[in-house]
This record gives C-alpha cells, structure tokens and sequence, in this order.
C-alpha cells in the first residue's frame, strides 16, 4: 500500500511541476493554500490519537495534501469555462478538495470523543476498584486469622468481576494456587496483577515466561519478582532486548545473579538505575566500585541519595576492619 501511494505522490509532484513550466498559474494560489491547510489540519488530526501506529498516518499525509491542491487547482480552472458541464466538474473538485481536510478533521474530532470515552471509563473503573479495595480490606478486619480463606471467598464470588480481582488479587493474603490459577488468565491485566504478587511461586512464573503468547507484555514483572528463578532472569537478560528499562529492575531485584548486577553497573548510564544498584540487599563490597563509576558517567553524578547511600554502605557493610 505505501509503495502505491508513493508512487501517486510522485506523479502528482510531477503533474504540479508541468504546470510550472507550461505557466499554467491560475489556481496555483488556491492549490496551495489548500495543500497548507490540509497538512496542518491532518497533522493536528493524527495528534488527537493515542493510538501508537498514529505517527503512520504522517506517511500518507502528502498523498492528501497534494491531493486537495489538484482538485482546488482543478476548480480555479474549470469555473472559468463556458461549457456548463466543465464548470460542473469544477464543481465536484472544489468538493473533493474541501473534503480531504474536512475528512482529517472530523478523524481528529472523533479521536477527541474516544479520548474522551476512554478517560471516563477509566475514571470509573478505578473508583470502582478503589472501593473494591476497601471492601477487600474490611472484609479482612473482620476476619483475623482467617484472612487467606477470606480473601479467598471473595475471589471466588466475584471470579468474574474484572474491577474486583485487580485489588483482590494484588492482596497479600491470596494464596500461590489462586495466584496460579488467574495468572491462565485470557486478561493480560489479571495475569500480571496475579504476578505481581510477592506470593507467586517460581513455578507460576517460569511457565508464563515458557508458555504464554505474548511473554513480552510481563517481562519487567519477571525482571523485578523475588521469587523469579535465576535461570530465567539470567536468560532474559541475555534475549534481544523487546522491553525498555528492564535495567532498572533486574538492578533493584534481589534475586538477580551477582554476574548480571555487575554487567549493569559497568554499562549503564542511569542515575536511577544506580539508584536501584544501591537499595539491592545483594550489593557487596566488591562491586561497590563499579556502582561509584556508574555514578559518575550518568547523567546526574552528583544525586544526593547516590553519594549519601555510597557513604553509608562504606562507613557500614563495606568500611575497613581496623575501623568496625
């Protein structure tokens, strides 16, 4: 499709610069100013989109304009004629040019509505899990000492209820086997809150990572879990990279191999995820150089709590025997 559409692009280029050298000016102003008009309105257009394939449309966005410059180009030239049926066709190409930006803007104008469809729906969903979230909580202030048979009761009540299992399944008390169980989930949301939770056992997230359709989506969850195997963060670390920012959590996770800290701290260029590096309960002394180097070719070298949490663990864990 884009080829095609390039191609017409071309010609059209190619018809406008004929124009210029047979001097066939009148309606040129015209042409351009519609052209102008149709790029600004269809840029403004494709930025009302959320969408992240939005930016595609730019590619097409000179088909249109040129376009409406032809037709309006087309109009200034055929209204002059004597015959009635010329000056018809003009007609329609004065309502083919104005169609093209008025086809954009009513594609803006109905982003905008989605938008904001999309933003009330949002608004209500979490009002509806907050509330949901102090049900849960009630709920297990009235139970003490049975909160994990709680909690479970009223998952499985509302094992249906999107808006109630995100908070419920992000509780502390549920136990591994529920966790495991929603984490089969065809909701890609339920699956990664059920991951989420410091309660998912390894081998839960072993098979999602193995298993699912699209691993990618919960990655950085497996980045960060505790409870996620060695082997796997040691493999996902090595894949291609699919995920941004996955640095930052292997550097924080305390389950992350020693050889695979020490590989971000001699490449990043992160404050934060030197940040990270140094709230890990795995850092030891020996890597603490590294971390220090780290800090010093990222962007931000003197960060308060870098240098202050640097201190700390050489006046702490990391000072000299002579001075403990």
């Amino acid at each position: 499709m884009i080829p095609e559409i390039l191609i017409l692009a071309l010609v059209l280029i190619a018809g406008f610069v004929l124009l210029l050298l047979k001097k066939r000016y009148r309606g040129l102003g015209l042409g351009f100013a519609m052209c102008c008009a149709t790029v600004t309105i269809g840029l403004w257009a494709i930025f009302q989109s959320r969408s992240s394939t939005a930016a595609i449309g730019i590619l097409f966005l000179p088909f249109y304009a040129l376009f409406s410059a032809l037709m309006a180009w087309g109009f200034a030239n055929l209204r002059a004629q004597t015959s009635r049926a010329m000056r018809l066709l003009g007609g329609l190409c004065l309502c083919l040019s104005l169609g093209v930006p008025v086809f954009l803007a009513y594609g803006g104008f109905q982003s905008i509505a989605l938008n904001r469809a999309h933003d009330a729906k949002h608004a209500a969903d979490t009002a509806e899990i907050e509330r949901n979230r102090q049900e849960i909580n009630e709920a297990l202030a009235r139970t003490p000492g049975h909160e994990a048979e709680t909690i479970a009761a009223l998952i499985n009540e509302h094992a249906s209820n999107r808006n109630f299992l995100l908070p419920a399944l992000d509780n502390r008390f549920v136990t591994a086997e529920i966790l495991d169980r929603f984490a089969q989930s065809d909701d890609f949301g339920i699956t990664l809150t059920a991951l989420r939770n410091r309660n998912c056992r390894p081998e839960t997230l072993v098979r999602i990572y193995r298993t699912h359709t699209y691993p990618d989506y919960f990655f950085q969850t497996l980045a960060a879990h505790e409870n996620t195997p060695p082997e796997i963060l040691t493999d996902l670390y090595h894949r291609p990279a699919t995920i941004m920012g996955l640095d930052r959590s292997f550097a924080r996770n305390p389950a992350t191999p020693g050889a695979i800290l020490a590989d971000i701290a001699g490449k990043t260029k992160e404050n934060f995820v030197v940040q990270q590096l140094l709230q890990n309960p795995k850092l030891d002394c020996a890597l603490l150089g590294a971390v220090e180097a780290a800090l010093k070719r990222s962007e931000r070298p003197d960060d308060g709590f870098s240098t202050g949490r640097l201190q700390e663990i050489r006046a702490g864990i990391c000072a000299p025997r002579a001075n403990r």
